[in-house]
C-alpha cells in the first residue's frame, strides 16, 4: 500500500528551516513533490539539497509572503513545475515584541504582516488553484501562544489567535 502523499504536490512556506523544513522533509519522504518558500535563499537551497539527497523532490522558491506579487509568482511557478497544487502549508512566521508600552508600531505591523497577511495571500492563491481542480488541503500552522501567550509577544500571540 502506497503513501497518501505519493504523487501529490505541496508548498510549504517558511520551508527552509525549523518546523517548515521538517514538514517538507516528511512530505518528500512520502513521495510528495515539495516546493519550499522563504526569504533566505541559502536555507532554502540547503533544505532542497538535503531532500534531494534523500531521494525526494524539492523546488526552492525565494518569496516573501507579505508581497502580493511574489506570492502570485510562487504559485505560478509551482503550478507550472508540478502541474497542480494539492497541499499548502502556511508555516512562515516571525516573532518579535517587547513590553507593550515600548512596542514599536512597525514591529507590530511586521509580525502581523508575515503571520497573518501572508496566510491570507497564500491561502487566496491556493484556493483559486484548488477550486479549479476541485480539491486540495490548506494547513495553517498555529501556536500554543493562542492559549498561553508568551510575555512580551503581543504581536505574535495576536497574529496566531487571528489565524486560529
Amino acid at each position: 500500500m502506497g503513501s497518501t502523499l505519493a504523487d501529490k504536490s505541496a508548498i510549504v512556506t517558511g520551508g527552509g528551516s525549523g518546523i517548515g523544513k521538517a514538514i517538507a522533509m516528511a512530505f518528500a519522504a512520502e513521495g510528495c513533490r515539495v516546493a519550499i518558500a522563504g526569504r533566505t535563499e541559502a536555507r532554502l537551497h540547503e533544505t532542497a539539497e538535503a531532500i534531494q539527497k534523500s531521494g525526494g523532490s524539492c523546488l526552492p522558491v525565494s518569496a516573501d509572503v507579505t508581497d502580493e506579487k511574489q506570492v502570485s509568482s510562487l504559485f505560478q511557478t509551482v503550478t507550472r513545475e508540478f502541474g497542480r497544487l494539492d497541499i499548502l502549508v502556511n508555516n512562515a512566521g516571525i516573532t518579535a515584541g517587547g513590553p507593550i508600552d515600548q512596542l514599536q508600531y512597525e514591529t507590530w505591523r511586521r509580525v502581523l504582516s508575515v503571520n497573518l497577511d501572508g496566510v491570507f495571500l497564500c491561502t487566496r492563491e491556493a484556493f483559486r488553484i484548488m477550486k479549479a481542480q476541485h480539491g486540495g488541503r490548506i494547513i495553517n500552522i498555529g501556536s500554543v501562544s493562542t492559549a498561553v501567550p508568551r510575555p512580551d509577544a503581543a504581536p505574535y500571540s495576536a497574529s496566531k489567535n487571528a489565524v486560529w
